[in-house]
């Protein structure tokens, strides 16, 4: 281990006179953890479930064009609100705006179910998202104010793989509801399941005095200005130009076109704005360059970015690959998906577990993408010939690699960061993450539709391209007059995508490296060092400050 980990450890920023925070036990943590575990599950069951309700919803409101703005609309939310979601969790309690953001989310899910149009159901789409943009960050929070630093990673990976298994679970519940019920209970679920989480946080979460009441004790007048108003419009603006943008452009227009283009302009200037604006204002910027800059935060989120990129590809299209090229229904892709995701939550949990015990976590992360590069340049040589061992095989050693690397990340935030900055590291992070993954659907989108106009004049020229493309996924046994067309249609499709699954292997190559600049820390140790700290600050006098074993009145 390198020797800049020590002195990392022992380099802890000096903390003002504070209690030291009560942590939760026994069944309240239970309770809480439980809870938290629910309410991402949602979050990510609001992703992955309404893909299958899609033909429905297009059907009853005649909507067929309306089709991306179903899941843009939410990604456009919940990536752009994260930074300012990061403040609010900063400068006011945690708490309160964790249950405010659950409200919100329920409020999504009532106008989604009760949606008399189209046009309806997309503003219900972006409230969901808006509500979802703090629930994740609000976890990492809770955890963080309720439990013992070392722990930490353990818990963040509990709550972190549930939504694992609603990236699992997602498909097979929407499909099923869809079929047997109607596609409006794929939001009517969240109702019930989110007052449960509002009604356990209100009462088990007690959260006591801790950092980040110094920023919670500032009058209200910095606070706002803490929260970057302008700023946040600002960078709300540059990323909705940016993925709408990247979902409009080659499908909907030509990339030639004046949308696409002026849209791209649009984002480089507003986000070159919106730099300039966070540099100027320092300590009051949306996202302080002091913690940017910070080398575990920066290379953490790189890590982030291109993990989101390379899990979220596979999220949307290894289903396609079960149900257009395999020939199976939506729920049995689900199932095959656990494949994938099964292996990832164990890993998350048990990887989480082990930093907690031995406190080291960059060789986790460091070998767990190594794993996922290796599963997924297995998976890239998939065709429509694979036998089911062959794409279990290669679907679990991938699994294994992501479920090792993906929370290390958000453990890596508690170690390098003073409590008071957490909430912003968690944003930060968080916002990698999610805006990883929406830029990862677009570009993968991109590829496989442009692949696919390549692909289906070579292997079946007989049938025309609109057809195809307007059949969908789950047409080409409807296209297909004989047994030799389909399996060339079949053929067309698995040359498409694996364009996107190259795109997913270059995105975790990419993550590679980054990982080995993240800092050797070790969280026990910085755990200890931290207690030893608080117990020195609450008995040293109050004109001296102890920082590190030193005081500031010794000699140079």
């Amino acid at each position: 281990m390198p020797e800049e980990s020590q002195d990392s450890a022992a380099a802890l920023p000096n903390h003002q006179s504070k209690p030291i925070q009560k942590n939760l036990e026994s069944w309240r943590l239970t309770v809480v953890i439980g809870s938290l575990c629910l309410a991402i599950f949602l979050h990510g069951l609001d992703i992955n479930i309404v893909s299958v309700a899609i033909p429905k919803i297009t059907t009853e409101f005649n909507s067929l064009d309306d089709i991306a703005w179903y899941g843009s609309s939410y990604l456009l939310t919940v990536t752009a609100f994260q930074p300012l979601f990061g403040n609010l969790y900063k400068y006011f309690p945690v708490k309160p705006g964790y249950l405010a953001s659950i409200f919100i989310f329920e409020i999504g899910s009532i106008v989604c179910a009760a949606a008399p149009s189209s046009a309806v159901l997309i503003l219900g789409r972006s409230i969901l998202g808006l509500g979802a943009a703090g629930l994740l960050q609000g976890a990492l929070a809770i955890i963080s104010l309720t439990v013992r630093l070392e722990k930490i990673p353990q818990y963040q990976g509990i709550v972190i793989s549930a939504f694992g298994i609603s990236v699992c679970t997602g498909p097979i519940i929407g499909g099923a509801l869809t079929d047997h019920t109607s596609w409006r209970w794929c939001f009517w679920i969240n109702v019930p399941a989110g007052f449960l989480v509002i009604l356990f946080i209100t009462l088990f979460v007690k959260i006591q005095a801790n950092a980040s009441q110094v920023n919670q004790s500032l009058p209200l007048s910095q606070k706002v200005m803490h929260l970057d108003v302008f700023g946040t419009i600002l960078f709300i603006g540059g990323i909705c130009c940016l993925l709408i943008a990247l979902q409009t452009g080659g499908i909907e227009v030509p990339w030639k076109s004046a949308k696409p283009i002026g849209l791209l302009v649009a984002f480089s200037v507003i986000i070159t704005a919106f730099g300039i604006l966070q540099w100027h204002r320092d300590e009051y910027a949306t996202i302080p360059p002091r913690v940017l800059m910070k080398r575990t935060i920066y290379t953490g989120s790189l890590v982030l970015f291109f993990l989101g990129m390379s899990s979220t590809t596979y999220t949307y299209y290894l289903p396609i690959y079960f149900q257009s090229i395999q020939g199976v229904s939506a729920m049995e892709s689900g199932i095959r998906f656990i494949a994938l995701v099964g292996p990832q939550i164990v890993l998350i949990v048990a990887t989480g577990a082990v930093v907690s015990k031995v406190g080291a976590y960059v060789p986790f992360i460091i070998l767990g993408i190594t794993i996922d590069c290796i599963g997924g340049g297995l998976i890239t040589t998939l065709g429509v010939g694979a036998s089911t061992v062959r794409w279990v095989m290669f679907l679990v050693v991938n699994g294994i690699g992501i479920g090792m690397a993906q929370q290390i990340p958000y453990a890596a935030v508690q170690a390098v960061l003073d409590p008071l900055d957490v909430a912003t590291g968690n944003a930060i992070a968080v916002f990698s993450f999610q805006l990883g993954g929406a830029l990862g659907i677009a570009i993968a989108q991109n590829l496989f539709l442009k692949m696919l106009t390549e692909a289906v004049p070579m292997y079946a020229p007989d049938v025309p391209l609109q057809r195809v493309i307007n059949a969908g996924a789950m047409g080409l046994e409807v296209l297909a007059q004989t047994p030799e067309t389909l399996l060339a249609l079949r053929e067309a499709y698995a040359e498409a995508i694996r364009s996107t699954l190259i795109l997913a292997l270059v995105a975790a190559c990419a993550a590679f490296p980054c990982a080995w600049g993240m800092e050797w820390l070790n969280l026990r140790k910085v755990a200890e060092a931290r207690r030893i700290e608080k117990e020195l600050d609450t008995l040293a006098p109050p004109e001296i400050s102890i920082k590190c074993g030193k005081t500031d009145a010794e000699p140079p």
